[in-house]
Formats: structure tokens, sequence, C-alpha cells
């Protein structure tokens, strides 16, 4: 999996291999930069390079973890009781050690259309870059689309740096 990949890009492995529809740049999708970047700075996850972000600080150890990823997954908002029981079905099983999830403010423009303002539930996993921790997240974005009538759920994975 490539460290990053811009918006809008060709989809390469694993999104290529596993059915998930992705699509092309289009200039109604010229939101997303400054979407991530505004998320990316409410969360303070702003700025420093990667050497920076390795190092430890005071009272870490000085031996870093193996590598993990973080992946959020941004999903419309639905029903809260066809929410929890989506997420006790359906991504609890595939992730028992935990998960994050918070409510957020998104918009978006389709092509030739209007903009649109939603409700959005961010579900961020920490999982450590294996096969199977790929798949149930590829599992979980085509069943909440399968379920929801959603075109897509936006997925943005970057490196972490996880000590438990």
């Amino acid at each position: 999996m490539p460290d990053h990949q811009a918006p809008g890009s060709p989809s390469t492995a694993p999104e290529a291999s596993t059915g998930v529809r992705c699509r092309r740049f289009q200039p109604g999708w010229a939101w997303l930069p400054l979407s991530l970047l505004l998320v990316g700075a409410a969360c303070g996850c702003a700025g420093g390079s990667a050497a920076s972000a390795r190092k430890p600080g005071p009272g870490v150890s000085k031996t870093l973890p193996p590598q993990w990823f973080r992946t959020e997954l941004y999903l419309a908002a639905v029903d809260a009781d066809d929410w929890e029981a989506f997420v006790a079905e359906r991504v609890t099983p595939r992730f028992p050690g935990g998960f994050t999830v918070f409510d957020a403010r998104g918009q978006w423009q389709p092509p030739q259309g209007e903009i649109r303002r939603l409700a959005t539930k961010v579900l961020v996993i920490l999982h450590p870059p294996t096969p199977e921790a790929e798949q149930a997240i590829e599992a979980i974005r085509r069943e909440y689309c399968s379920a929801f009538s959603q075109q897509s759920v936006l997925r943005a994975t970057s490196p972490a740096l996880v000590s438990f």
C-alpha cells in the first residue's frame, strides 16, 4: 500500500483487488484536499516531518513499536438504531480490540449538482498492516454502501506510531 495517494488519483492495490469502486478525480470533488486538511487540523494532527513524528517524547520508550496504520472511514450518518446495529453486527466482530467513532459535519458537491451538507460518522481503526485487517476494512466499506444505498465510503489511511 502506498504511504499516500492523491485524492482522486487512479486506485492501486489493495482497493483495485477488493471490488470497491474508486473514482477518478472530477472537478466536483475539489473539496476533498481542503476537507481532509481541516479535519487534520481539528484533530490536532498538523505538521512535522515523518522523522520528527517517529522520535519518542520524554518518558516514552526509545524502542519504537512496530508500524501500524490509522484508517478513517467517513460514513454518511444514518438513523441511530440502524447505525448501532451496523456497528454491533459488522464492525465490532471484525475489530473486537477496539475502534473510535465520532460525529462530524461534512459537505460535498456531486458532478453537476448542488453542494450537499450532511452529518457524518467517522470510524477510526488503528490496525497492524495485515491482509486480515485490510479485508475487514474493505468489507465494512462494501457492506455500508450496500446496507444504506451509498455510492462510496471515503477511506483515509496513514502510518501511525501506536503505543499501548
